[in-house]
């Protein structure tokens, strides 16, 4: 097997003054459980390799990270069977004994559920496409006569004991459960609705809570119960569960960080700004601060096809932030490995898969690689052990970020510094009394990764980088004076940047074709185009609107959209824009207040409310760009009370690009949503052929009965890979 360490560019920055971190072992605070990552989906692509390979990537996985906790899944039904034909339990076992064997209780367990049995279920199905949308069918059925309420929960609860008795007959027994992954998500894959407290239309968290606290009770290897694993943590939506449950019977909290609130909705940004999440799990941490009860970060990652360089230092950031004021007693990662692309370690599973659906092969043999934010989790992992304490760590430096970790016996401290600057800074090592250092690791955004670098006393942190000390008090205080940069080089050059410039998107004084826009709803009649003048202006786009109350809460109206479709290439070349200006007004002689967002490539999820349609005249309003992410939004979203607009031009402005790209990469070829598309695993097996916006869900993900993961959907003229998280 091919082992690939990416990207091998290194980096040179200027030095700027010294630093210094104060640490203080004997201010002690919460406990670390562990570090980890999910083994989830694609197992099999993992039992398909050969024995070598998988002894291979095992010791990456196990031995390199020194992994405390794996979360797995819950995918048994009540017959006995799994819940997709391509899950094998045979497969979680060969990972999980191939950990155990490397790591032996050193790594704990943790299991979700995505869903209840079908059985169970309104709909009598894992996946939540299958409610078409309605939540009462997504959440349990409803059941007479059950003791905890409303809905099936006593046999919900006995599913999930028989799934563990089952799992224990075959060797996997989970130190932790929780009961429901994302109850607040209504997903097109696998998934169970449960509001915090059960109402007319959904089961509650609360009452299954009960139900799988009581079916527990005596159970031999009973695991402890984390919960309730919200999405995102913005909003108070981990607060609202937690309002309503009986939290003696949780041993632990977890969630997701999906989203961050006060707008901060996107996977891709917070991990570029991490502090988005310092508010939001502060408030966590104080809310349940009086129980005393652990809290572990169960899933995050950045929704993005390609892994970025970026994405190291945000990890580590992001991880820094919740064991500080976030009082985090674990924190796991989405994927440990998953499929090629991944968080830590992507897996090809042989020769043959084509990644770009164009008879590109990626694979020329099977291979791991092993991306940026493995590294950043092994800062953590490979170098602080369950049991040991978060202390006291600070700095006056603001681009520097640090959190210390001591050991049990307080024998060892591990003092992790983050540069999240782009100026290179010199460290005095922080003193402990009767301490030195005996390992120094380091790892460079476009650099050298997880390199040990020279023991001295000072420590050059290169712009960009995550640097761990180990201390011991085995060791004298290091002899060697002066530091220097390892981990960078001179002969990395950053990509230049070139002008601004502006990008028309549409003009419709040059263009008729209105086949890009798509009514959402069918209560909305179709866009048209017009050259009747309109002072001075001959050609626009009559975009018919809702024409009533799109807040209505009794569904006479509601929320009804008109999507703009763009290219991919034209999507990624947002990415480099500062703002939108639309050119419009008003179809009547009222103004309307139009809401426009970004849509499908579920980068750019916020609205920009109110935006001004003159009803006497053309202006222009602008939309800001600035939650754009790294994949580029596919659409734009229209929707107002208003009964119309006409759009004469939509430019994008304030665009850059790096200097390796060329211009003909803000053409925007136009998508037909109409058009015959076929659907492809990343084998290349065809799925499904049908309409292209009969496959995809609003926000761009897939709506199919498919796999959780990545695929190619293909139409004339456009490959696209489409997701499912």
């Amino acid at each position: 097997m091919k082992k690939i360490l990416i990207p091998a560019a290194l980096a040179s920055a200027m030095v700027a003054s010294a630093a210094t971190v104060t640490v203080n072992p004997t201010a002690t605070k919460q406990t670390v459980i562990g570090f980890g990552g999910g083994s989830v989906y694609y197992q099999n692509w993992i039992a398909n390799l050969s024995d070598d390979d998988q002894k291979d990537l095992f010791d990456t996985a196990f031995n390199g990270l020194n992994l405390s906790i794996l979360r797995i899944g819950n995918w048994l039904q009540s017959d006995g069977k799994m819940a997709n034909a391509k899950d094998s339990l045979a497969d979680d076992l060969a990972i999980i004994k191939a950990g155990k064997e490397r790591l032996g209780d050193h790594m704990k367990i943790e299991m979700s559920s995505w869903s209840a049995p079908g059985s169970l279920k309104g709909s009598n199905n894992v996946n939540g496409n299958a409610a078409n949308g309605d939540s009462t069918k997504a959440s349990l059925k409803t059941a007479s006569g059950d003791k905890y309420g409303a809905y099936a929960y006593t046999d919900f609860a006995n599913w999930w004991k028989k799934s563990l008795e089952t799992y224990a007959t075959l060797g996997i027994t989970p130190d932790y459960i929780s009961f429901q992954n994302e109850p607040d998500m209504f997903a097109g894959y696998e998934e169970t609705l449960f509001d915090p407290t059960e109402t007319s239309r959904k089961a509650g968290y609360k009452q299954a809570l009960n139900a799988i606290y009581d079916a527990f009770n005596g159970m031999s290897n009973r695991p402890k119960i984390l919960g309730p694993e919200p999405l995102g943590i913005g909003y108070n939506n981990f607060q609202k569960y937690l309002a309503e449950l009986d939290q003696s019977k949780l041993d632990g909290y977890a969630y997701h960080l999906y989203h961050a609130g006060d707008g901060n909705d996107n996977s891709g940004n917070n991990y570029l700004n991490p502090e988005n999440f310092r508010k939001p799990m502060t408030a966590i941490a104080t809310s349940v601060s009086a129980s005393n009860k652990p809290i572990i970060m169960t899933e995050f990652c950045p929704m993005l096809d390609e892994p970025r360089e970026e994405d190291m230092v945000g990890l580590a950031h992001i991880m820094q932030v919740g064991f500080t004021d976030g009082l985090l007693n674990g924190y796991i990662a989405w994927e440990l490995f998953y499929g090629y692309h991944s968080q830590m370690i992507g897996v090809c599973p042989g020769a043959g898969w084509d990644l770009t659906g164009e008879g590109k092969f990626v694979c020329e043999g099977t291979e791991i690689k092993i991306f940026p934010e493995y590294h950043a989790m092994r800062h953590y992992s490979k170098f602080v052990n369950p049991g040991w304490k978060v202390v006291s760590a600070t700095t006056a430096e603001s681009s520097l970020k640090t959190v210390a970790f001591a050991s049990t016996a307080g024998d060892s401290v591990s003092v992790i510094v983050i540069n999240t600057g782009k100026t290179e800074i010199k460290l005095d090592n922080p003193v402990i009394t009767d301490m030195g250092i005996v390992t120094a690791v380091q790892s460079k955004e476009n650099g050298a990764k997880s390199k040990k670098i020279s023991i001295a006393d000072c420590t050059v942190l290169p712009a960009r980088s995550i640097t761990t000390l180990v201390y011991s008090k085995s060791s004298a205080t290091a002899a060697i004076s002066g530091c220097k940069d390892e981990t960078s080089d001179a002969s990395y050059v950053e990509p230049v940047e070139v002008p601004s410039e502006d990008v028309v998107i549409v003009d419709y004084s040059t263009t008729t074709d209105v086949t890009t826009w798509q009514a959402m709803s069918e209560e909305l009649a179709e866009v048209t185009h017009s050259t009747t003048a309109l002072d001075g202006v001959s050609g626009y786009a009559v975009v018919p609107l809702a024409g009533c109350d799109q807040a209505d809460t009794t569904g006479v109206c509601s929320y009804r959209n008109q999507l703009f479709n763009i290219s991919e290439a034209g999507a990624k070349a947002l990415q480099s824009c500062e703002k939108l200006v639309f050119t419009m007004r008003s179809t009547t002689t009222e103004n309307a207040y139009v809401n426009i967002g970004g849509a499908a490539g579920s980068s750019w999820v916020d609205y920009k409310y109110g935006n001004l349609a003159s009803g006497s005249k053309w202006s222009e309003t602008t939309v800001p760009l600035t939650k754009e992410g790294q994949n580029g939004s596919t659409a734009l979203t229209f929707n107002s009370n208003a009964e119309g607009i006409n759009i004469a031009k939509i430019v994008a402005t304030g665009c850059t690009t790096k200097s390796t790209a060329i211009q003909e990469s803000y053409k925007f070829n136009l998508i037909d949503n109409t058009a015959n598309a076929k659907l492809f695993d990343m084998n290349g097996n065809l799925l499904w052929s049908g309409i292209r916006g009969q496959a995809l869900n609003d926000d761009g993900s897939l709506r199919l009965n498919v796999r959780q993961g990545m695929y190619l959907l293909k139409s004339k003229g456009s490959v696209v890979r489409a997701v499912k998280k």
